[in-house]
Parts: C-alpha cells; structure tokens; sequence
C-alpha cells in the first residue's frame, strides 16, 4: 500500500516527459520497484523470484507504465485536453495511405536533452 501510495506517484511524475533509454538507467528504476515487492510481500529470500511478487501484487514493471502514460498524455495533447502545445511537432511533408491529420515525425536530436520525449523543443 505504501509502495503505491508514496513511491508509484513520485516516480512517474516526469515520466511522460523524460524516459530513459539507457539499459543502466531503466534497471536503477526497476530495482526501486523489484526492492519494494520484497517489502511489500515481507520476502527478502534470495531464492524467491521478484517477478512471481510482483505477479501477485498486480504490478507492471515500469517501463510499461511510463510507456502507457506517455501514450495517453500525447493523444489528450492531440485533443486539446491538456495545455501542450503540439502545433510545433513535425508534420510528415508529404501524404501517403498511412499519413493523416493526426501523424507526426519523430523530432531528431543531436544531444541527450530531449532524446526519446515527445515535447516539442
């Protein structure tokens, strides 16, 4: 419950802006989640499989999550739902059968600043 309540929130808070892409990164995320499966179910075996906790709590792993939440932050954007401007991402310049109004091109970096987000610099 706890786990849920304080930590869950706390950690996706930025998520649908930044979510990181290096394998060092994602698994520093996943650790905070796999240790707070252990405390949750009171098994700090070593023989015990974090995955199988984490089953029986009903908990994705993160990087679902994140991916989720940017899903549905760019289609409440593409409905005027929320304040994120998306006049200024890339429309594709040319039409094809599986380009219309609502398709956008992947904005292309030079730096780590706004890699994998989908805000518009």
């Amino acid at each position: 419950m706890t786990h849920t309540s304080l930590v869950h929130p706390l950690m996706e808070f930025a998520a649908p802006a930044w979510d990181p892409y290096q394998v060092k990164d994602i698994n520093k995320l996943e650790m905070v989640q796999r240790r707070a499966a252990r405390f949750a179910k009171s098994n700090y075996r070593c023989t015990t499989s974090v995955s199988k906790l984490m089953d029986a709590l009903g908990w994705r792993t993160l990087s679902d999550r994140r991916k989720e939440g940017r899903l549905n932050l760019s289609g409440k954007a593409v409905c005027d739902k929320v304040a994120i401007p998306v006049d200024k991402l890339k429309q594709p310049t040319e039409v094809t059968r599986s380009s219309d109004g609502t398709t956008f091109t992947a904005i292309t970096t030079r730096t780590d600043a706004y890699k994998f987000s989908f805000f518009p610099v």
